[in-house]
């Protein structure tokens, strides 16, 4: 598994890090090898629905997870994967893990098998022993999330542009959309990651009426757009800003970025 850790420690909400755990392992066992996850074939959907049998999410029994639970769950790591790529544990609320469970767990995170990884999710890192850190990689997502570094005005613009586009309006001037993009006082990366967000908002809305969205703020405006696009043109809608994106760590020309976006987005919707 290329540039994926055999352990993660997510810190943040509990929504926050449960969000990124999913989106992690339906990375690791999605069957679009050029684009994952691509939230539309079986592992992705499967993993969305918490029906994938390689995929556990562990909560704990009362108030601590206990070391019944870790142990049960060290020997299903152990074992290879029924159907998909690897195994994903998920431990929610992993602050709860008892000493005695989090040291029982140590030598499972010292010996990793290669088809698995863990992910234990806390917002109190400090409840969490010094070994069992040390032994994780660490992702913060309690304040570097790029849906928070941008203001809600802009992301409302944004949204608008994109659903203007998606909406196809007889008059519509992709020229001066693309400008009204691009004059945005954001940065151009974090502006196309914000529209991939967004697309896979409404992907999965699509599978799931009920789901928490990254977007969960916009929920009204994601589901009117998802309502009016096919899931098709919405998986190469996200292709097309990943191209873009590319570009823009090149340091290209904004205004041409977000013109070829649009253009291209006005194509595929």
């Amino acid at each position: 598994m290329k540039n994926i850790s055999h352990a993660y420690i997510f810190l943040g909400s509990e929504e926050e890090t449960s969000r990124h755990a999913l989106n992690l392992a339906q990375a690791v066992n999605c069957q679009n090898a050029d684009f994952a996850p691509c939230l539309s074939c079986s592992a992705c959907k499967q993993i969305e629905q918490g029906i994938h049998p390689d995929v556990v999410q562990i909560f704990p029994d009362g108030v601590s997870v206990k070391i019944d639970q870790i142990r049960k769950a060290i020997l299903e790591i152990a074992e290879k994967p029924i159907e998909g790529k690897a195994k994903v544990y998920i431990f929610h609320n992993a602050d709860t893990i008892t000493r005695e469970a989090q040291n029982a767990l140590l030598k499972t995170l010292e010996e990793p098998t290669s088809d698995s990884v863990i992910i234990l999710l806390t917002n109190n890192l400090k409840q969490l022993i010094p070994t069992v850190i040390s032994r994780c990689r660490v992702e913060d997502f309690s304040k570097n999330d790029y849906t928070m570094r941008l203001s809600d005005e802009n992301r409302q613009k944004i949204i608008e542009i994109l659903g203007s586009v998606i909406e196809k309006p007889k008059d519509i001037n992709i020229f001066l959309k693309a400008k009204e993009l691009a004059d945005i006082d954001e940065k151009i990366d974090e502006i196309l990651e914000l529209i991939i967000s967004f697309l896979r908002d409404m992907l999965i809305i699509k599978a799931d009426a009920d789901a928490v969205l990254i977007n969960d703020d916009l929920r009204q405006m994601i589901e009117k757009y998802a309502l009016m696009s096919y899931e098709k043109s919405i998986i190469m809608g996200i292709e097309t800003v990943l191209k873009q994106l590319k570009a823009a760590k090149y340091k290209g020309n904004k205004n041409l970025i977000c013109y070829n976006l649009l253009m291209s987005l006005e194509e595929g919707f």
